[in-house]
């Protein structure tokens, strides 16, 4: 997503797209072995949690024990992997500061070199951070859903108040290592980075929406629960969002996904020189989406509330 590509995968032999797949794609997961790691791990783990579902038929709050550790599973991979990609232009950033010079041609100081290769030290060091907290949320609520117990707000007992204790400090830990593994995209022209300007644009507004989204994670901790109003029986298969009250649930789902939707749409308008005014509408409107799931969530009104037959 954030490599800079040449040529597409469209109209090319299987040799071709196997070779354009192994440099732009393949290549730049190795930016970053420890999210890669996780990414594939957690995809795998889905699998694994899968299977659980399909033989276990216990339930907890009305859904499947493994549907939750499924959830968490597939979302951690999706969000490793793109911390790999975005790790690709901090690498790069590094490289030129490394050699003295300046993405956009001007020579740059010794000082600011050597900031910019500790730079990507701390980066990864972030990282890794984010990779090991991801993996004790993981292994908690894969526990919790073993014992057949619920692993979000569930302080019926000690051991249950402790999982839930530490899976929110590790959470936090989390978010705080990204939101600082995303400073130099704040701090940084597109021009030095090596990205297109709706890329960089699409990461700036993603990592906006990922606080957000945190936040929303935040409130629904403090509240111990994550519905606004009654939230009835009927639910969204799978997700298990209420269709008949606010679901805080789903102001958080919108926004940690920003962080993948927005960068690559961004991406994508460069590589298919979309008009800017595409790139926009999908900003904007995936924006606009997030904050109407924030304002009918707070009404008390589920986000498929006007649904026919709901």
């Amino acid at each position: 997503m954030i490599a800079r590509v040449s040529g597409g995968p469209s109209g090319l032999n299987d040799s071709s797209f196997l070779s354009w797949l192994q440099r732009n794609v393949l290549e730049n997961l190795r930016a970053n072995s420890w999210t890669t790691f996780t990414g594939w791990a957690h995809l795998l783990l889905f699998l694994i949690f899968a299977v659980a579902a399909s033989l276990d038929g216990r339930t907890v709050d009305g859904l499947n024990a493994w549907f939750k550790p499924m959830k968490f599973a597939i979302s951690i991979s999706i969000f490793a992997f793109t911390l790999s990609f975005l790790t690709v232009p901090l690498r790069r950033l590094s490289g030129m500061a490394a050699k003295g010079l300046s993405p956009g041609g001007p020579e740059i100081s010794n000082s600011d070199g050597a900031s910019e290769t500790k730079g990507i030290a701390g980066r990864l060091l972030y990282s890794k951070i984010i990779s090991l907290m991801l993996w004790g949320e993981i292994l908690l609520i894969a526990f919790q859903a073993a014992r057949g117990e619920r692993s979000h707000f569930n302080v019926d007992s000690a051991l249950g108040g402790i999982i839930y204790s530490v899976m929110g400090a590790m959470i936090l830990t989390s978010t705080i290592a990204t939101i600082a593994f995303l400073l130099p995209y704040f701090r940084r022209s597109s021009q030095e980075l090596g990205l297109a300007s709706s890329t960089l644009s699409g990461i700036r507004m993603g990592t906006v929406l990922f606080i957000l989204g945190s936040v929303a994670g935040g409130v629904m901790s403090s509240l111990l629960t994550h519905s606004v109003g009654d939230p009835g029986l009927n639910r969204i298969p799978f997700l298990g969002w209420s269709v008949t009250a606010g679901d805080i649930r789903a102001v958080h789902f919108l926004g940690l996904h920003g962080i993948q939707i927005l960068p690559l749409a961004g991406w994508l308008a460069h590589r298919l020189a979309w008009p800017s005014i595409y790139f926009k509408c999908i900003l904007f409107g995936f924006s606009g989406l997030f904050f109407v799931a924030t304002i009918l969530t707070a009404m008390g009104l589920s986000l498929v509330y006007w649904w026919p037959g709901i």
